[in-house]
């Protein structure tokens, strides 16, 4: 009997060993790309981003994708994105710093972003800032400020692909280049035997744009997604967009993603990698 208790606690102990993952810094890099209807040149973006979490992130019983949030985990990190199209001979240059920071034994949440945008011999500087509440576990609502009048940030252009990010900060900014005031949701939940994420983005300045999307996980590895964006300008026109991402271990995943509006369609495929 004594050996049999043994036996299953060793179990219990390999079998907590080989679900439970941490890990400490992120790496994504992805590649885009965009074509647009009679025109003879496509934009290829290519994207790298990293996060390093002040704390290990834990990865048991929810979905690996969003194990940093619901682990409430602070980070910092650093973006790259490179644009170029066909025949031009200037490409689109963009770097960025972010931090998210959950403050510890509270429900409150800060964000802030810093990027630089370079074309040709012109240059500019964007920004935004978000406070955050979470009512409850998995849910972030945040308010903020941006100004992307002169930048793209290319954090939120490796995630959202470019073609969104680029037309929501020029549509949000408009001509008189304005500050947006934002709105962001996020909510992860379980939904009978699956988990889902919901979230919801807007933009409120020279005109008003708005995002909403949901990833369904059929696995804790697994996703499919849905999303599309627009906004109050004249003759707006919807962006859709639907994606997946795998993880074949804990530590890598493969993703895909189609974005499409009116006559212009981008292909992407991105990378993670956490260790």
């Amino acid at each position: 009997m004594k050996k049999l208790a043994i036996a299953s606690a060793l179990l219990s102990i390999l079998t907590i060993t080989g679900t439970a993952h941490a890990y400490q810094y992120e790496v994504n890099a992805g590649y885009e790309n965009t074509s647009v209807d009679d025109t003879d040149g496509d934009i290829d973006t290519i994207s790298i981003s990293g996060k390093y979490y002040l704390n290990a992130v834990q990865e048991k019983g929810a979905p690996l994708a969003e194990a940093a949030f619901l682990n409430k985990a602070s980070n910092i990190g650093l973006g790259y994105i490179n644009a170029s199209l066909d025949g031009a001979d200037e490409d689109i240059d963009a770097v960025g710093v972010a931090g998210e920071f959950f403050i510890p034994n509270s429900q409150f949440y800060v964000s802030g972003t810093i990027n630089r945008t370079d074309v040709a011999d012109e240059n500019g500087n964007g920004y935004s800032a978000e406070v955050g509440f979470l009512p409850i576990n998995g849910l972030l609502l945040a308010v903020g400020v941006a100004d992307q009048s002169e930048s793209i940030d290319p954090i939120q252009a490796a995630k959202y692909g470019f073609m969104t990010t680029f037309a929501n900060a020029a549509i949000a900014t408009g001509e008189d280049d304005s500050t947006a005031a934002t709105l962001r949701a996020k909510y992860v939940t379980q939904i009978g035997n699956h988990f889902a994420n919901f979230e919801a983005h807007t933009y409120i300045g020279d005109e008003t744009t708005y995002r909403l999307g949901a990833d369904l996980y059929l696995d804790p590895t697994l996703s499919i997604g849905a999303s599309f964006a627009d906004s109050t300008a004249d003759e707006s026109e919807t962006i859709f967009s639907v994606r997946a991402q795998k993880f074949f271990t804990p530590q890598v995943a493969v993703g895909v993603n189609y974005t499409t509006v009116d006559d212009i369609d981008s292909f992407g495929i991105n990378g993670t990698f956490r260790f």
